[in-house]
C-alpha cells in the first residue's frame, strides 16, 4: 500500500528547497526583492512547516527545475513487512 508521511515530506522538501536555493547561489535577498517571496515565507518553508502548491509552482519556476524534481520520492513511507507466520 502506498503512503506518504506529510511531515517528513515537508521537511525533506525544505531541505532540497534549501539546498537548490545554494547550489544555485540564489540569496534569500535574491527571492524577496527579485522574486516577490516574504523572508518569513522561505523561512518556514526551509523549516518544514509546510508549502502551497502555487508557491511550489513558483519555486520551481525560480529555479528553472521541473516540479516533479523537487518532490521526487519525498515523504514516501516504507511499506510494512508482514510478520512471517509460523511454519506447521
Amino acid at each position: 500500500m502506498l503512503r506518504y508521511d506529510y511531515k517528513v515530506f515537508s521537511v525533506a522538501l525544505g531541505q532540497r528547497i534549501k539546498q537548490l536555493r545554494k547550489d544555485k547561489k540564489i540569496t534569500l535577498r535574491s527571492l524577496m526583492l527579485d522574486h516577490g517571496f516574504h523572508l518569513t515565507q522561505i523561512q518556514r518553508i526551509e523549516r518544514g512547516d509546510g508549502i502551497s502548491i502555487p508557491t511550489l509552482l513558483r519555486l520551481a519556476e525560480v529555479f528553472q527545475e521541473p516540479v516533479e524534481s523537487l518532490v521526487l520520492g519525498l515523504g514516501l513511507v516504507p511499506p510494512e513487512s508482514k510478520p512471517k507466520s509460523p511454519k506447521k
